[in-house]
């Protein structure tokens, strides 16, 4: 099997590079034939000028097209598996490959395809559903909700538009997306895709180690960006109202209020960003994770790191949360935004070394770098099982 990975970095790195990268490895790791193909957004370089003629390229761009014809030329795949191709590399990606009868795989990191934002949510609503299943949604660009900007807003809708309507979309042979729930929104979206379109395959981690509770310290922990959606208010306030033991790890724009109440209340210590070394020892030592985000996320890292260090996660119920984290089997559930209820939910009489070795089991059957691969590699058997034709240049 030869593959072919493409991936456009954004200007700040993200977790969608390092699901790339690992999936690189993780395939030459087991044998596979890997090339890869990489593109940058740095001609986004904040000029006038600049910025119109890459707003314009991100619609099709020539020079990105070439790039993959001579690799397609040199390199001859099997499949072309996207991660991301905004804005530098562009749709023609998946044309230039279809073209030539070439399967291709994109996985759906998120809902950008949809949503604006990219993340079903905006200021004052989250989550928000308002775009999914318009074919040209009017409600991201009136709200600004890419980067705060309609002009920036304008320019991605009507991308994304313009090619439901050309199709573009619909060439992708196979759509992974990480969950049950992404898989059902994305079905019942605008660009309508059929179900043998979607396949859901989770991402993996590396096994960190069962760590039994005899070993572990009496605090709770939260990990991730410090952000509204994040639901830091509502683990902020219930932190005021029940004085449990609270580490909190990361950086964010509500880093100020983490610190005023890290400040105010003894038993709340705030450590900053920490290496991914340091996030993996502090979770090896705490009584559970707690994840209160209001949006409805992916699939969440900080979950996977929990259930593979036997670590047990308090998380919001919020719709796709509640289907990674079934309550009272691999964690507990509290009511989305309510801080009353999360107290209430630390103050339960759980049996959480059960639900760490549930939580445990649940990584080892579905999140482990070997589930991973057998994962991709079907999806990989499966688009070039058919016999493919060339897509027509539109």
């Amino acid at each position: 099997m030869r593959v072919l990975l493409l991936h456009n970095y954004y200007q700040q790195a993200g977790g969608e590079d390092t699901v790339f990268e690992q999936e690189a490895a993780l395939l030459r790791q087991n044998g596979v034939t890997v090339e890869t193909l990489t593109f940058t957004n740095q001609t986004f370089d904040g000029s006038w000028l600049g910025n119109t003629q890459s707003a314009i390229q991100a619609f099709y761009n020539t020079t990105s097209a070439q790039r993959l014809s001579d690799v397609l030329d040199e390199f001859r795949p099997d499949v072309v598996h996207i991660h991301n191709l905004f804005y530098t590399a562009s749709p023609a990606m998946i044309m230039v490959a279809r073209q030539r009868g070439i399967p291709v795989v994109m996985t759906l990191h998120n809902y950008r395809l949809v949503c604006a934002n990219g993340l079903l949510m905006r200021t004052g609503q989250i989550p928000c559903e308002d775009c999914l299943t318009s074919t040209v949604p009017l409600s991201g660009i009136r709200h600004g909700c890419f980067r705060d900007s309609p002009t920036q807003s304008a320019h991605l809708t009507l991308l994304t538009s313009a090619h439901r309507l050309l199709n573009t979309w619909k060439q992708v042979n196979r759509f992974i997306v990480l969950t049950q729930f992404a898989r059902q929104t994305f079905l019942r979206s605008s660009l309508h895709l059929k179900p043998e379109q979607i396949s859901i395959k989770p991402n993996s981690i590396p096994d960190l180690g069962y760590t039994p509770f005899s070993t572990r310290a009496d605090f709770f922990l939260y990990i991730g960006r410090l952000s509204s959606e994040k639901g830091i208010q509502t683990l902020l306030d219930a932190a005021q109202t029940h004085a449990f033991p609270l580490r909190i790890i990361g950086d964010g724009p509500m880093k100020g209020l983490v610190q005023e109440a890290a400040r105010k209340l003894s038993h709340v210590e705030y450590v900053g960003a920490q290496p991914r070394q340091a996030v993996w020892d502090n979770l090896r030592q705490c009584r559970a994770v707690i994840v209160p985000s209001l949006c409805y996320e992916g699939l969440p890292t900080v979950i996977l790191e929990a259930f593979a260090s036997g670590t047990p996660v308090i998380c919001s119920d919020q719709k796709n949360l509640n289907q990674i984290v079934q309550h009272n089997e691999t964690g507990l559930l509290f009511k989305t935004g309510d801080s009353d209820d999360l107290v209430r939910t630390l103050q339960l009489p759980a049996d959480l070394e059960n639900l760490a070795q549930n939580g445990y089991q649940q990584y080892q059957a579905n999140y482990t770098p070997e589930r991973s691969f057998e994962g991709l590699m079907e999806i990989y058997r499966g688009v070039t099982a058919t016999a493919l034709k060339p897509v027509p240049t539109i």
